[in-house]
C-alpha cells in the first residue's frame, strides 16, 4: 500500500489531468482572448431553414441560434430590448435575414473561411502599435443586422463583434480597417469614458479611425470613414460649419445631437449623416503630428475638452 502522502499526490495529479484533458479548447493556449464564431451557426441554420415555413424557420432561430448564445442575443444583437419591443425587433431580424441576408450566404460564407485568421493576424498588428494592448476579450464573428463592427458589452463583459453581411470582398482592406478601429475601442476604453458631452464622442470616435489608419496604412480618408465621394465632398466644403456647431454644443449630452453627428440614418438638417467621424479624423490626424497616438489615448478628459476647443476653433476659422 502507498504511503498516505504518495496517495494524495498521485489522486491530484489524476484530478488535474481529467481537468485539463475535459475542458474545451476555444482558442490557442498563447491567446487571452477567444474568437466564437456565430456566423457557423447562422451559415447551419440558413441550410436547415430553407423552404421551412415561417414558423419553423423562428422555431429553428431559436434552437439552433438564440438559445445557444442567449447574451449576445440580448445584449448585442437585439440591444437589449425588452417586452413587445425587442419581440417585434427579433421578429424583423429574422425577416432580414430571410429577404435580404440569406441571397448572399454564398458570399457570407467565403468571409467566414478565413475571418478568425484575419482576427488574430490583426490583434498582432494592432499590438505593434500599442503594445500595451493586451486582450482578455471575446471576438464574436456573427451576423449582426445593424452593425459592421461594434465593442459592446455582454453579459457583463466587454466583447468586440463583427458583422460579416457589412463585408464585400474578402479582398477588401475594410474587414482589417473595422478591426482596427473596434480594437482600438476597446483599448481606450480603459482610460476613457465615451458617454457624456459630445466632444466625448467626437474623441473617441475621431481617434478610433484614426488609429485605423496608422495600423491598417495606405489608403484614402474615405476608405477608412466609409464615405462615398460626394459625401467626402460635403464634409469637406462643410467643415467649418461644422466645426463651428460641434464647438458650440461640444459639451452638451444630448442624444439627439449624437445621432446627427455619430449616426449613419439621413436626417433633416444640413449635416451629412456621420460627418462628426470626419471631423475627429482630421483634427487627428493634424494633431498625430506631435502628440504619439498612446498619449492621445491616455490623455485626461479635462485636457480632452481643451485640446479639441482649440482644434476646432482652428477648422471654424479656416473659411
Amino acid at each position: 500500500m502507498m504511503p498516505r502522502r504518495t496517495r494524495l499526490f498521485v489522486l491530484m495529479i489524476m484530478a488535474i489531468t481529467v481537468l485539463w484533458i475535459g475542458a474545451p479548447c476555444v482558442a490557442a493556449s498563447q491567446d487571452s482572448y477567444r474568437i466564437i464564431n456565430v456566423a457557423d451557426d447562422f451559415l447551419a441554420y440558413y441550410q436547415a431553414g430553407q423552404g421551412k415555413s415561417p414558423d419553423e424557420q423562428a422555431g429553428l432561430w431559436d434552437s439552433m441560434l438564440e438559445s445557444k448564445y442567449p447574451d449576445f442575443f440580448q445584449d448585442a444583437l437585439y440591444r437589449r430590448k425588452t417586452g413587445a419591443d425587442r419581440d417585434r425587433y427579433k421578429q424583423s431580424c429574422i425577416n432580414r435575414f430571410w429577404e435580404e441576408i440569406s441571397p448572399h450566404m454564398d458570399r457570407i460564407a467565403r468571409l467566414n473561411q478565413g475571418a478568425e485568421k484575419r482576427i488574430r493576424t490583426m490583434v498582432a498588428e494592432f499590438q505593434k502599435h500599442l503594445p500595451g494592448f493586451k486582450p482578455q476579450t471575446d471576438f464574436f464573428i456573427t451576423i449582426s443586422f445593424s452593425f459592421r463592427g461594434k465593442a459592446v458589452t455582454v453579459g457583463g463583459r466587454d466583447v468586440m463583434a463583427v458583422g460579416l453581411e457589412f463585408f464585400e470582398d474578402p479582398g477588401s482592406p475594410q474587414f482589417e480597417i473595422t478591426l482596427a478601429h473596434e480594437l482600438f475601442h476597446l483599448y481606450h476604453f480603459q482610460f476613457f469614458n465615451a458617454g457624456g458631452g459630445l466632444y466625448r464622442s467626437l474623441w473617441a470616435e475621431g481617434l478610433a479611425t484614426h488609429a485605423s489608419a496608422v495600423v491598417v496604412p495606405g489608403h484614402r480618408f474615405s476608405t477608412y470613414l466609409g464615405f462615398p465621394v460626394e459625401k467626402m465632398n460635403q464634409c469637406h466644403d462643410l467643415l467649418p460649419l461644422l466645426a463651428g456647431d460641434l464647438r458650440k454644443h461640444m459639451g452638451d449630452n444630448d442624444h439627439r445631437l449624437q445621432r446627427l453627428y455619430f449616426g449613419a440614418e439621413p436626417n433633416d438638417t444640413k449635416v451629412p449623416p456621420e460627418a462628426g467621424y470626419y471631423v475627429g479624423l482630421v483634427i487627428m490626424d493634424n494633431l498625430a503630428k506631435t502628440i504619439p497616438l498612446d498619449d492621445m489615448a491616455r490623455m485626461p478628459a479635462k485636457q480632452v475638452f481643451a485640446v479639441l476647443e482649440g482644434e476646432l476653433k482652428r477648422l471654424e476659422q479656416a473659411q
